[in-house]
This record gives C-alpha cells, structure tokens and sequence, in this order.
C-alpha cells in the first residue's frame, strides 16, 4: 500500500490566483475564524479596509466571475461582502419584485374589465419598465465594454414584451375608427393579451429568481430543459397514435374525432387542420392518464381495443414513467448545486447594483460606499449577525488542520466488514483513491476563544431580517456548520 499526501489547499493556491489582490491567501490573511463550542457558533472577522474605500468592489468581483474562480467566491470573506450588499439592495428588490407582480395583475384584470384608466396605467408601467431597461443596457455596455448573447437576446425579448403590451392597450381603440379587416383585428385583439400576460408571467418569475423560491422558479426550468430532451420521443409518439386513433375513430361521430369522410368537401384548410389539432390535443389528454376508453370500446371492434391497450403501456406506463423519473432525477440535482446557481445569479446582480450606483453617486445611491460589517457570526440552526468590530492584527492565532488526498495504489486491498447483526464480511479495493474536499473556512487563522472574547448579541430589526430572508446567503449551504 502506497499513501500521497498531497495538500489540496497548495494546490487550489496554485490554480485560484485571480490577480496580485484577490486570491485564497489574500482572504485568508484579512479573515479570522473564532469557534464558540458552548453557545455553538462560528465567528468569522474579516478585515476589508483598503485606504480611503475597501478591498473589494464591482470590478474585483467581475475578475473573479469572469475568471470562472468560483473557488475564491465562495471564501467566506467573499461571500460576506456579497451577502452584506445583497441585504442592502432588499428594498429595491422588494420594489422591483412589487412593481412585476402589480403589473402582472394589472393586466390580468384588464382582460377581463378594460377601460381607459388601466389603460394609461398599464401604458406608465410599460414605460417606466422599458426606461429602467435602456438604462441598465446603457450602463452595462458603457462600464463592461462588451455585452454577453444572453443579455442581448433578454433585451430583445423585454423589448418585444412591452411593445406587445402597448400593442394589446391601444390597438382596439386604433381599429375602431374603421370597420376593415374584421377578421384579422379579432384574430390580433385574441392573440396580445396572450402574448401579454404570458410574457409579464415570465419576467416576473424570472426576476423572482434571486428569491427564497428561486429553486423552484430552478427546477421548472430543468424539467422543461429535460422534457425539450425526450420531446424526440415523445412528440413521434404522440403524432402517430393521433393518426390511428384519427383513422379509426373518424366513421363514430364521437368528438374530437367528426364524420370527416362527410364533411370533407365543405372543410377549408384551416378548418381541417383544427380536426387534427384537436385529435392530438385529445390524445395528448389520453397520455397523461385521462383515457376515457368508453367511447372507444363502445365500436365493440378488435383494432380499437387492441390500439388502446397498446397505447396505455407505450405511453401510459413506459413513457410517462420515464418522464416523472426524469423529473425527480432532475429535482435532487438541482437540490445539491441549487446554492451553487443561486449564487452566480446573486453575484452578478451584485455587480449590476454596484454598477448603477457608482454611476449615479447621490444620497440615494450609496450602495458602493457604504462599509460592510467585518463581523459574522454563523449559528448551528443558520442564522447569522453582522456586525463591526476591529480586526485582531496582532492576536497570536493559528492555522488549522490541511486537507489531503490520500491514494491506495496497491491492489487487491481487502476490507473486513463487520455487519450490525455480527456477521463478517470481507470485499476487495483495488486502486482506491479517498479525495478528502477542503472545508471553505479551511486555511483561515483561528483565534482560541477565551472568556474576555466579545459576545455578539442580535440586534437586527425586523427589517433586516426581512432582507436575509429575502435576498441573502444560505450560509448552510456554502459552509461546514
């Protein structure tokens, strides 16, 4: 048996240097960590003074995003910069969240009861939306020099939103001056609200996103993502047995399924190619358990019967059971890496709330300016203090234990397992390699709590815990407590 002791932390040392600044040595120099094992809390204290502002700011964090070193982020020291910001940006947040949901309720109303006082509202909200759009292009293009395909094609889409929107209030009112072209008005004044609502449904999740429900605004996500996988299976499936059932149902009468060897003649395109919607749409309706095989059976003929019992284990059974699978598969990856996710969308609207207030620099905007609490407290059931304090230069500390990645290269290793019930078991490991993964807070100075250590107490408003609710870090999810 040969053992390697490689040091992780060496190595991530090696591979997570962003720049002279900002790098896993560099944080654990500006953080302390204090373990209270009778109140059962982790303190952190970080040292963030940098001359007249901090060490961190909105282009540090956009070199560690766009240098993928996901690594340094998640140091604690990091994290509790972004978490501090974030907790600050709550109230424009809760507004922007607000203004969504109002303007999504606002159009639903409006559908059904519309006059010309939603009208001019949903036409302000529409306008205030679209000015806060440019302005968030203008000062992402401006400041970053360069702009991702992403963002161009959420620009393309809000743009399209709000000018069907606009379309959908006002479009009624431009066709009433004349009495030309009824059927296509109709089939338009039908079909913005549509687009409309939907839309203002998309944003508003999407925004939604940075929210405690994020990671289920996340799992719809990847399950549409696997669904658009297996829609290759499933979209031939379903045209096929909307044909046979089509073909062999057509002669009953039964609804979906009309006379059409009778009405063949007078039926225009469109009104045949309604026919075979609503046959699909009909089986697709079968597919999700809802057969309803009497009328079916009712032709007391074999073909009928035979194609339906083949139906219900094709798709029924095989291929609805291969799509929940798929979906609970999806749902516990996305609970081990949703924290992982949610992050990159908090840091970057970080970066963005970071951006817009350098550019404005007034009263109201002084988020980049105002200092973050250098203390952390983190309790065993989640939830944290901040505060301020000075950072302990001079205190004697020590740094605690390294990880390593230990190889058994020999082989035919055997392992004596010894069961609860007392039996003797034995296996065989060949080339087995143990990788024991570095601890977050690993590499940080540990101060010895004694019995003159500071006691931080929680003096947080309602307010405050509001927005770490709302907005803030899980810090169960990126640290060993």
């Amino acid at each position: 048996m040969e053992a390697e002791r490689v040091p992780l932390q060496e190595l991530g040392h090696r591979n997570e240097k962003i720049n002279d600044e900002i790098s896993i040595d560099f944080c654990n120099e500006r953080s302390r960590i204090r373990r209270n094992k009778a109140e059962d809390s982790t303190t952190f204290i970080f040292n963030y003074e940098n001359g007249s502002g901090e060490t961190l700011n909105w282009k540090e964090l956009r070199k560690l995003k766009s240098g993928k070193k996901w690594g340094v982020i998640r140091h604690p020291y990091i994290l509790n910069y972004v978490n501090q910001k974030l907790i600050d940006c709550a109230f424009f947040y809760s507004l922007h969240i607000l203004a969504f949901l109002v303007f999504f309720l606002l159009l639903a109303w409006h559908v059904f009861s519309r006059n010309l006082f939603k009208d001019f509202l949903i036409t302000i909200f529409t306008g205030i939306f679209f000015m806060f759009l440019v302005l968030k292009g203008t000062i992402k293009a401006r400041i970053t020099k360069s702009v991702s395909t992403w963002f161009i094609v959420a620009f393309c889409f809000n743009i399209f939103t709000y000018m069907a929107t606009l379309a959908y209030v006002w479009l009624p009112t431009v066709f009433g001056y004349d009495d030309y072209h009824l059927e296509v008005k109709k089939i338009v004044t039908w079909f913005l609200p549509i687009i409309a609502i939907i839309s203002a449904w998309a944003n508003l999740l999407y925004i939604m996103r940075k929210s405690p429900f994020g990671i289920y605004i996340f799992m719809m996500t990847r399950i549409l993502r696997s669904f658009a996988h297996i829609a290759t299976i499933w979209i031939p499936t379903l045209i096929a047995f909307s044909f046979a059932f089509l073909l062999i149902m057509r002669d009953t009468g039964v609804k979906p399924w009309p006379l059409i060897d009778q009405q063949t003649e007078n039926m225009t395109m469109v009104q045949t190619m309604l026919v075979i919607l609503q046959a699909v749409t009909k089986t697709s309706t079968m597919m999700i358990g809802e057969v309803d095989a009497n009328d079916i059976l009712d032709t007391n003929q074999w073909i009928p019967s035979i194609l339906v019992l083949v139906f219900e284990i094709i798709t029924v059974i095989l291929l609805m059971n291969l799509m929940v699978s798929l979906a609970v598969g999806d749902v516990t990856y996305l609970n081990n890496t949703a924290q992982d996710k949610l992050l990159k969308i908090k840091v970057n609207f970080v970066i963005e709330a970071l951006q817009i207030s350098e550019q404005f620099q007034n009263e109201m905007f002084r988020l980049h300016t105002k200092k973050t609490p250098n203390v952390l407290v983190i309790n065993s059931d989640g939830t944290y203090i901040s505060e301020f304090d000075v950072f302990p230069h001079s205190a004697s500390v020590a740094i605690s234990d390294e990880a390593f990645k230990i190889s058994f290269m020999e082989t035919g290793m055997r392992l004596r397992i010894k069961t609860s019930k007392g039996r003797v078991k034995t296996a065989t490991v060949s080339k087995c390699d143990i990788e024991c993964i570095e601890s977050t807070e690993s590499g940080i100075p540990v101060i010895d709590s004694t019995p003159d250590s500071r006691i931080y107490e929680d003096t947080s408003s309602c307010w405050n815990g509001y927005a770490k609710w709302l907005i803030g870090l899980d810090w169960a999810g990126y640290l060993d407590i």
